[in-house]
Parts: structure tokens; C-alpha cells; sequence
């Protein structure tokens, strides 16, 4: 909700949806994959990201929210 209109957050459940945990190379939980308006993946991290290190890793890549 914070950044309604600038960025999109999609969870998905890869034991309900275990295309998807495919379809984006899942091999760990929890894993982050950001990726640009096009779809394609800039940035991929598995474990726990703190907030702070998401929008530094947005920052990072010239991504103002």
C-alpha cells in the first residue's frame, strides 16, 4: 500500500502453485525476485529481506519509488 501505483507485489504459493515455482527457477522459501516493467529479472534473493535492503536493492538499480 505504500507504493500503490509505483510497484506491483505479487505472492504466490509455490506449494499451490508449483508452475510458477518453475516457471521462476524456486528452489528455496522464501526467495524475492524483482524483475522491470518488461518481466525480466534484475535482481533474485532467497531467505529473509529486510524492507531497508529491498528498496536500497530498487535504489541500487536507479528505481525510484
Amino acid at each position: 500500500r505504500d507504493y500503490k501505483g509505483k510497484l506491483d507485489v505479487v505472492f504466490i504459493d509455490v506449494w499451490k502453485d508449483e508452475s510458477a515455482a518453475e516457471k521462476y527457477s524456486v528452489q528455496s522459501i522464501p526467495t524475492q525476485i524483482f524483475l522491470d516493467e518488461d518481466g525480466k529479472e534484475f535482481f533474485r534473493h532467497i531467505g529473509f529481506f529486510a524492507k531497508e535492503d529491498i528498496l536500497k536493492t530498487f535504489e541500487d538499480q536507479g528505481i525510484k519509488l
